[in-house]
């Protein structure tokens, strides 16, 4: 009888520390043990409860979930402070910083609880994005955020639910963030990121995953050329499902892949909308692995609609650079490559354009006509205008399929036709499926990915957030 009752004690010490909550309401006492999450009241509860962002982290060092409660979160001061621009700025740590690391086997998670509004201020009071994201004068650009709204510095960690009004750093590895509304550049760089990551650690950044988010507001970096929504510095990650909009430069830009030998980076069912802010250049995909210290980089189901550029190539991957099954819907230019060393492989996309002065391929390869680093086939061209071209080493080199497939060599079973899009005027994923059944549409033959060409390859994907 003793025995067991000194195993019920222990159970009940273990299930306090499993969870925790973080819960800022005027009526919870900070610290106590008899919290409620029903009631958000501490008589009958059997959870520890705080109201204070940095202890609530630190106890997540011995427990396996925190739970926030809604409310508005942020605090005046955070760790080192560096200037720029004449601006006191932390560019590492933030508001929440996380740096407690779970297992492979028994993963840490925060999360809003049930759904809840939780927000998190880099800046205190502020819960607005910057309405101007190329100001430089750090007085409306969210570059004057004092420091990230959340820091990710732990391993084997997941991150679920939040809504952000500033940077997201994650510098650990076997790190997810999911379910999040993250917007607000932070300063870190002064590249105007949304998401950052990067680790100076052996290895870098690895294991991150980035889902079912929207990314939105990035704002002024270095350069029109520079800043980013999500950038990466020796890192690999899965970036899926989530939307991008209202970014200033590109929505990601895979800046740096080094340390990543014998891994991959795999973007995928993202939804790429335009940026409404003003016209900045607003880029899809952009930077693709630097210095090529990644094995490979796979981008497919992704929609492209309306961007400056779908996508520009920068390095190759070691094992292979390949863009399959996208659909880009009246992007100014679809493809841009602009180091003629790198070496990609385009199939069974699908190019359509509404509006004159467009550029299926816009390519900087000097070896022409032979363009031995680009291997493209199988893929569906559409223009409702006669003017939408091929372009290499800065010239046009076609207006018509037949053109090019003579001048480059390549595209040899890619196709011409009208994909009959459901509806070519909207501004949603489900608005750029194909009419009929996908056993009806077949538009290429002998490609390793298919006969349908297009992010719907079954018709049934989920592109954007679930």
């Amino acid at each position: 009888m003793k025995k067991t009752v000194v195993l019920l004690l222990l159970a009940s010490v273990v299930c306090h520390a499993e969870t925790i909550f973080l819960d800022n309401h005027p009526r919870v006492i900070n610290g106590l043990t008899t919290y409620d999450p029903e009631t958000r009241t501490y008589s009958k509860g059997k959870y520890r409860v705080f109201t204070e962002l940095d202890q609530a982290a630190q106890a997540l060092s011995e427990a396996d979930m925190l739970y926030v409660r809604a409310g508005t979160y942020s605090r005046s001061s955070v760790g080192k402070y560096i200037t720029v621009h004449g601006n006191k700025v932390n560019y590492w740590t933030g508001v929440l910083a996380i740096n407690a690391s779970g297992k492979p086997q028994k993963r840490k998670l925060v999360s809003a609880y049930n759904g809840e509004l939780v927000i998190i201020q880099a800046r205190p009071g502020v819960s607005n994005y910057n309405p101007d994201p190329a100001d430089e004068s750090f007085k409306n650009s969210s570059h004057y955020y004092p420091n990230a709204a959340i820091s990710i510095g732990g391993a084997y960690v997941d991150v679920v639910g939040f809504k952000t009004y500033g940077q997201v750093v994650i510098s650990g590895h076997d790190v997810m963030v999911e379910g999040c509304d993250l917007g607000g550049g932070g300063p870190h760089m002064n590249q105007g990121q949304v998401v950052v990551i990067n680790s100076n650690s052996p290895g870098g950044v690895y294991n991150v995953v980035i889902r079912n988010n929207m990314i939105h507001h990035s704002c002024w970096g270095e350069s029109g050329q520079n800043g980013a929504a999500l950038m990466g510095y020796n890192f690999s990650t899965v970036i899926e499902n989530n939307e991008f909009y209202d970014n200033y430069g590109a929505d990601i830009r895979l800046k740096d892949c080094g340390d990543q030998r014998g891994r991959s980076t795999i973007v995928r069912y993202n939804f790429f909308r335009p940026t409404l802010l003003r016209p900045y250049g607003n880029h899809g995909v952009e930077g693709i692995g630097q210095d090529g210290q990644i094995d490979r980089i796979l981008i497919y189901n992704n929609i492209f609609y309306r961007k400056t550029i779908g996508i520009q190539w920068d390095g190759p991957a070691l094992k292979g650079t390949v863009a399959y099954n996208n659909t880009f819907v009246d992007c100014k230019t679809d493809i841009s490559q602009w180091f003629k060393n790198a070496r990609v492989e385009l199939s069974n996309n699908l190019y359509y354009h509404t509006e004159p002065g467009a550029t299926f391929y816009k390519l900087v390869q000097h070896d022409e006509p032979q363009l031995h680093n680009l291997f493209t086939n199988h893929n569906l061209f559409f223009s409702k205008t006669v003017d939408t071209a091929w372009y290499n080493v800065w010239r046009k080199r076609a207006s018509k399929l037949s053109e090019w497939q003579s001048y480059s060599g390549k595209d040899r079973n890619s196709a011409m036709k009208d994909p009959q899009i459901v509806n070519p005027a909207g501004n949603r994923p489900e608005d750029f499926k194909r009419k009929g059944s996908t056993e009806k549409i077949k538009d290429v033959v002998g490609s390793k990915y298919g006969q349908v060409c297009g992010a719907y390859v079954t018709g049934k994907e989920t592109i954007g957030t679930k």
